[in-house]
């Protein structure tokens, strides 16, 4: 992409010299319908009622021509000895093509594209794709250079240029295809045939879901089959380039895809991407196992035993864990550990932002103190935040006629504090049998009016429990009035720690 930048620049240059000797010359060129003006994309002065549409080759004017204003554009195919026309597009660096349906109001330039048919040498490269998913992109997690065989495309038996590979893709997976371990020479939904720009309206653009949209706000790309159906898309997730844009997978559009990629070495921008569907797939019924990932387990999303298991939500619209962080897990040369979650079906790895509730690194990364950390993501906002637990005690709490049922709320659950293996706190217990909530409370054997357990645990969610060990882990029963609690810990921070609770 960088010699189509310095194209475009020296382009820019040579026109605008080319522009000063003509004013310098004669003040000006006046066409035959008396507008002034120099052949190239300025705009009009004047009620003008024609403007100029220049085409050129390069540097080179191949021809302009007069149209009305408001008028558009006539497409039409130039021939050239040894290349091949490729089409017509906005700007000298041939990375938009140009819209014949647009009205133009202003002098407009058009530049041609060309492949040298004469002057194609062999590719010796080796080309892979990567990205993420449920299907073959599970394999790549966005890791260059992978060792996964599916990961790799086949060059054509026979074919020079012609390399294929067939990926099995579901709903939301994404890829994109490289070679020699890098970025540089990345393909995207920008050379799949069949890939434009996508009209859109407020909320069906997810890459810009704030605001209405039109083709010219180059954020949403689409690929449709012969049916007229969204099979790919892609938009601006990156800053990258329209040719950049990772190939999706739209929904319900579930398949095995074969794709093959032709390339023309020193002519890059003249590589593409065909495509087409081998076989339908059943949608996937479970879309999400998610596992926290970071510095402490090694980032291993090819190997689950090592990485820490969350836990779905009843109604499957979070997953939740926990993550314990001791000086053995900082990242390198850091006084803190790295983490995002991931999901090992699709879609990929989650990082932090600024709801997130820790100090988010570039990258997304979320920074965890020494600690205990709880970790929670909702599905559909593909939202991770995260909490430092501590010690609480929970039950039969309530907030105003609220319920807080065993569950943390600062401000309503008291925090117990301390430092070397004990943590105490003091608070008054009342009478909650009258909420209905709470009448089950009558019924147990030993006289109560209030019930409490101690955690370990923050509002995203609870990891450890500590109980009435006399009485086989059972609520701690209390009378109304004010009551001392003490938590002794054993092997704090250790994978097995244990907690006894008194009251008083």
């Amino acid at each position: 992409m960088k010699t189509k930048k310095w194209l475009s620049l020296f382009v820019a240059f040579a026109m605008a010299v080319s522009m000063t000797a003509v004013f310098a010359g004669c003040g000006g060129k006046t066409d035959d319908g008396g507008n002034t003006g120099t052949g190239g994309g300025g705009g009009n002065t004047g009620n003008e009622t024609q403007i100029t549409v220049t085409w050129y080759d390069g540097r080179t004017e191949l021809k302009n021509e007069k149209i009305n204003k408001g008028a558009k554009a006539t497409e039409w195919t130039p021939t050239k000895e040894g290349y091949e026309f490729k089409g017509w597009f906005e700007e000298a660096s041939l990375s938009t093509a140009f819209d014949f349906t647009k009205a133009l109001n202003e002098n407009t330039d058009i530049y041609s594209k060309w492949l040298d048919t004469t002057n194609v040498s062999e590719d010796t490269k080796s080309y892979y794709v990567i990205g993420t998913g449920s299907g073959t992109m599970k394999d790549s997690g966005w890791g260059h250079s992978p060792a996964a065989e599916s990961l790799n495309l086949k060059k054509v038996e026979g074919q020079t240029n012609v390399y294929t590979i067939t990926l099995d893709m579901y709903e939301g997976d994404r890829f994109q295809i490289c070679f020699g371990g890098g970025w540089d020479g990345q393909m995207g939904i920008g050379y799949v045939q069949g890939a434009e720009y996508a009209d859109f309206e407020v909320g069906q653009n997810p890459y810009m879901t704030d605001k209405a949209g039109t083709a010219a706000d180059k954020d949403y790309a689409v690929v449709k089959n012969a049916d007229g159906e969204i099979v790919f898309h892609g938009g601006n997730e990156n800053d990258n380039a329209f040719t950049n844009w990772n190939i999706v997978c739209n929904e319900g559009h579930d398949g095995t895809y074969t794709f093959t990629l032709h390339t023309y070495p020193g002519q890059e921008s003249n590589n593409y991407i065909e495509w087409k569907l081998d076989k339908e797939l059943e949608a996937l019924t479970k879309t999400h196992e998610m596992y926290i990932i970071g510095s402490m387990n090694g980032w291993a999303s090819t190997d689950t035993s090592k990485l820490i298991a969350m836990s779905e939500s009843e109604d499957k619209a979070t997953w939740t864990g926990f993550v314990t962080i001791t000086e053995d897990d900082f990242s390198d040369g850091n006084q803190y550990a790295e983490m995002k979650v991931f999901n090992a079906i699709g879609s990929g790895w989650f990082g932090g932002d600024a709801d997130t509730g820790a100090e988010v690194l570039d990258g997304g990364n979320i920074k965890l103190t020494a600690g205990t950390w709880g970790v929670k993501y909702t599905v559909e906002t593909n939202k991770v935040q995260v909490e430092l637990c501590k010690y609480y005690v929970v039950g039969t709490f309530l907030d105003g006629e609220t319920p807080v049922n065993f569950a943390v709320k600062k401000g309503v659950t008291p925090e117990l504090t301390g430092s070397d293996g004990t943590y105490t706190v003091t608070f008054t217990a009342t009478d909650v049998t009258t909420n209905s909530n709470y009448s089950w409370i009558k019924d147990q054997e030993k006289p109560g009016v209030f019930a409490i357990k101690v955690v370990l645990g923050c509002e995203l969610g609870i990891k450890d429990w500590y109980a009435d060990d006399a009485n086989g882990g059972d609520n701690f029963y209390l009378a109304a009035g004010e009551h001392t609690v003490t938590l002794k810990v054993e092997n704090e921070g250790e994978s097995n720690q244990k907690g006894t609770v008194t009251v008083a």
